[in-house]
């Protein structure tokens, strides 16, 4: 056998023998179901300590390739997250079932102060002080304007100066001025 026969051979022969050595991953599928009502759950998220991850389907179930000793963490909004030990398996597959139960927030209560008219609710919003409530976030700091510097406008796009100065209500208004003093002048 020459050399490069053997090359060859070996070339075609490691991907099936690296395939062989993998039997430490299997198949999991599960079902991801409501704790009390038994109902599944789709969308809820399944992913695993190997990077991996998948979201259930219509009917709250799951496919996934896990290694042993994998952790699987399954979790779904506004439930309880859980994490599962993937167990030693040899091959096939692996089917198994979760339940997910309701993870309860209590919040507090909110409070709403409607005004009688809307001109006490202006009077009460311009008599904030907003200045005196600043919001301080911690590794934030936050930059205070001490000199006002007055509005000098400037012309950054030509066209947006031209239609100001053609459409702009400041313009019309004065373009009107300038006709009136001239038919003024005419008639004198």
């Amino acid at each position: 056998m020459t050399k490069e026969t053997f090359i060859t051979l070996l070339l075609f022969l490691f991907p099936i023998i690296s395939i062989g050595q993998t039997d430490s991953s299997y198949i999991l599928t599960g079902t991801v179901v409501d704790g009390i009502k038994n109902i599944p759950l789709p969308g809820t998220h399944v992913f695993t300590s190997s990077k991996t991850g998948t979201k259930t389907s219509n009917n709250g179930v799951f496919t996934i390739t896990v290694f042993y000793n994998d952790t699987i963490s399954i979790s779904y909004i506004g439930y309880k997250k859980i994490n599962y030990i993937a167990p030693k398996k040899t091959k096939g597959k692996y089917l198994t079932k979760f339940k997910l139960y309701k993870d309860s927030i209590i919040l507090d209560e909110v409070q709403i102060f409607p005004y009688p008219s809307y001109q006490e609710f202006k009077a009460a919003f311009i008599a904030l002080d907003k200045q005196s409530e600043r919001v301080q976030i911690n590794g934030v700091k936050t930059y205070v304007d001490k000199i006002k510097t007055p509005y000098k406008p400037s012309i950054l796009n030509p066209a947006s100066f031209i239609y100001d100065r053609l459409f702009d209500k400041q313009a019309k208004l004065k373009r009107r001025l300038d006709r009136y003093r001239k038919t003024i002048k005419t008639a004198k």
